[in-house]
């Protein structure tokens, strides 16, 4: 357990590289295995990290979107748009208890929310373009879904963007969360893209190691904001 809460990141990286390997050798059956692994590694190396420090709001919240996490993983194994409705639903439940977190970190105000308003109109601008981009090649009975998962992650990465604004939580926001929430987008919107358009295996490998990036920024700057 020393070892997972020292060097839990490292080792986090190999097996998320072992994963990536494993996709690109079209080893399904064990990737599928590995990919189970990469949130409870995260979340334990969490727990260990953090236990008896910090809110129990805050780590109620953070616990709440990584299990969203795992569900939403699992759930995207299976083939088939119901399985991949279900999948959203829990990353949905993940990026509002990630912006959760935001706001009530920055402490967020409408009269101090610059950073907030520009990034939510930088993100919804480029999002409507994708999904304008997409449309043709998604059941309409999907649509709806998308757009509310769509505003989820906008609002979720704008309210990390927000953290800017916030001196004491700056350089967290700027090492981890914005980075963290903006990968989370780049692998959502890959996902997307290579779901219903270019179903190409390569893509997979960039949608997990984006993923898995952007979960792994998340749980670095969980750990140190709840350490001070």
């Amino acid at each position: 357990m020393l070892l997972i809460k020292k060097d839990g990141i490292f080792i986090f990286w190999i097996l998320l590289f072992v994963h990536c390997g494993l996709i690109f050798l079209g080893k399904t059956n064990i990737a599928n295995f590995t990919k189970l692994l990469l949130i409870p590694f995260l979340t334990l190396h969490l727990a260990l990290n953090v236990y008896n420090l910090g809110s129990r709001f805050i780590k109620k919240l953070i616990y709440t979107a990584l299990t969203a996490s795992f569900i939403g993983d699992f759930l995207l194994l299976f083939s088939g748009n119901t399985f991949f409705a279900a999948g959203m639903l829990s990353f949905i439940v993940t990026h509002v208890c990630y912006a959760w977190f935001f706001f009530r970190a920055g402490k967020f105000k409408w009269n101090n929310s610059t950073e907030f308003v520009i990034a939510a109109g930088f993100l919804g601008l480029i999002s409507f373009q994708l999904l304008n981009f997409m449309k043709s090649h998604i059941e309409s009975y999907l649509l709806i879904p998308l757009i509310v998962y769509v505003i989820a992650i906008c609002v979720m990465a704008s309210a990390a963007s927000n953290l800017f604004g916030h001196k004491v939580l700056r350089a967290l926001a700027v090492s981890f969360f914005i980075p963290g929430s903006l990968l989370f987008v780049l692998s959502d919107s890959v996902l997307a893209m290579n779901k219903f358009i270019y179903k190409d295996d390569f893509l997979n490998v960039v949608v997990m190691l984006s993923y898995g990036y952007a979960q792994c920024l998340m749980v670095q700057g969980f750990v140190r904001y709840l350490r001070v």
